[in-house]
């Protein structure tokens, strides 16, 4: 039975739908049809706005009564959005008959079991009320968020940040490769026949850098040297990095050693055996290659922060209009149990009963 009640619970979070609640209890169930709702009508990124599943229903039939539990209805409006705020994955389950009669049943039942849930007083239970709360506050703030205006993007504003990031959009080909540094030319040629002779075999060659590099940062990397250009740069010398970009197929051993004059023990000489692991071309996007993904991303740092400072204006309005007051000594005193034990005949831990605006909170199930 504690399985069948916690499957029940779960899918009224996605198939209630009520528009006449019922107070108590059944107000979370009903706050958390309109969660689901909001979820159905969210858009990509918060920018664009989906549209609503009971739109494609014609009008004389929205109003249509699925189904009635006691006084409560649920029309053929609601019962598509629930259909289609399921997982996309899973929404195609729906066009079974039999699929769509036990998402009806599940929330005929959730309906059955909230009504018996109020007769009881369960409604005035204080986790009850918390769970109410968190609700409405989860509500508001996201239809404060949904108040706000879509912003535009300019393209002067494009450009700005496109000239901010140039490194992101021009860059110089780069090469990966792996090296074995040794002390003297014998010893780095005689290597280099031995890896040559195993050359498609990638572990060989980190097994001799591990046993035979002389290099210590690269030799703790199993001698890769990750990207570089041309140049090389602080962890690659440019002898190397020549060498490296003069090779043409990835896994490829160069046949010859290379010298530098500073890449062995102590900055002494070192022999290189060099191998070519991955190879990354130029890149060079113009602003009208990039212009597209550019307002998108800055429409929605625009809109996050729009949405953000409405919930903030809310708050401190709220928090101005009504008293509040806050006893820190009991606060204070407050002790936090680091692990917390199940409810007695429990086998999980009960949700957390905090949040509210602000505050990040499971997602309503889609």
């Amino acid at each position: 039975m504690r399985v069948v009640l916690a499957s029940l619970l779960g899918l009224m979070f996605v198939t209630a739908g009520c528009p006449k609640a019922r107070i108590g209890a059944s107000n979370l169930h009903a706050d958390a049809t309109a969660a689901a709702d909001a979820a159905v009508a969210e858009g990509d990124g918060g920018v664009a706005r989906r549209v609503d599943p009971c739109a494609i229903l014609e009008p004389s039939q929205r109003d249509l009564v699925v189904a009635r539990v006691g006084d409560q209805s649920l029309t053929l409006c609601d019962f598509t959005r629930r259909v289609n705020s399921q997982n996309p994955y899973l929404r195609a389950r729906f066009n079974a008959p039999e699929q769509r009669r036990a998402l009806l049943q599940s929330w005929v039942d959730a309906e059955l079991l909230a009504a018996e849930a109020q007769q009881r007083g369960l409604d005035r239970e204080p986790a009850v009320r918390r769970a109410v709360i968190i609700q409405l506050a989860r509500r508001l703030e996201q239809t404060t968020r949904d108040a706000v205006q879509t912003p535009t993007v300019t393209d002067a504003e494009v450009r700005s940040y496109y000239d901010a990031h140039r490194a992101e959009y021009d860059t110089d080909a780069e090469v990966r490769a792996s090296q074995i540094v040794l002390n003297t030319r014998a010893e780095a040629e005689r290597l280099l026949v031995d890896v040559r002779a195993h050359e498609a075999d990638d572990a060989y060659f980190r097994a001799q850098v591990r046993a035979h590099s002389v290099d210590v940062p690269s030799q703790a990397r199993e001698g890769d040297l990750a990207f570089f250009p041309r140049s090389g740069g602080a962890a690659v010398l440019p002898e190397v990095a020549e060498a490296a970009f003069g090779m043409q197929r990835n896994g490829q051993i160069l046949e010859r050693v290379v010298e530098s004059a500073h890449g062995g023990v102590n900055h002494g000489a070192g022999f290189h055996v060099i191998r070519l692991t991955a190879r990354r071309d130029a890149l060079h996007r113009t602003i009208d290659d990039e212009q597209q993904r550019i307002r998108r991303r800055l429409l929605n740092e625009k809109l996050n922060a729009a949405q953000e400072a409405a919930v903030a204006s809310l708050l401190t309005r709220l928090r101005g209009s009504t008293a509040v007051s806050i006893d820190e000594a009991a606060l204070g005193r407050v002790r936090v149990d680091a692990q917390p034990q199940p409810l007695e005949g429990s086998a999980v831990a009960p949700p957390a009963m905090m949040g509210g605006p602000g505050v990040p909170m499971p997602a309503v199930p889609r």
